[in-house]
Parts: C-alpha cells; structure tokens; sequence
C-alpha cells in the first residue's frame, strides 16, 4: 500500500473512532493535533476528562495485532 492510501484508510479509521466516541458521549476536541513534539490522532472529552487517543488501522494482521502497533 503506498502512502496516499495509507493516509486514506488512516483517516477511515479515525473518522470511526471520532463517530463511535461521539455515540459514546464524547466530545471531540481536535484531530490530528500537532505540536512540535509530534501528532495526537483524537483530542476528546468526557465529563471533566480529557483523553488522548491513538488510532492505529490496518488492513490485515500482516505485522501483528492491532494492540502490538501502539
């Protein structure tokens, strides 16, 4: 898979977590932050909690689960 699709199953995947946490009650705060120490996928909020989230897409387990990605 080359990088421009890379980059569009990545943002699938992130469009899915940002939906699935919205249903949950979150309240989306940023994509795709970025700062000069890196990036973070998805800023949300729940109550008074703000968490951070990294989204991780694949389309095969060609290099291993999904958790073993983070």
């Amino acid at each position: 898979m080359g990088k421009q699709e890379n980059k569009i199953t990545g943002n699938k995947g992130e469009t899915l977590v940002t939906e699935y946490l919205e249903r949950k009650g979150y309240k989306i705060l940023s994509r795709n932050y970025r700062s000069k120490w890196g990036e973070i996928d998805i800023v949300a909020k729940i109550n008074q909690i703000v968490v951070f989230v990294e989204v991780k897409t694949k389309s095969t387990d060609k290099f291993g689960e999904p958790w073993e990605m983070v």
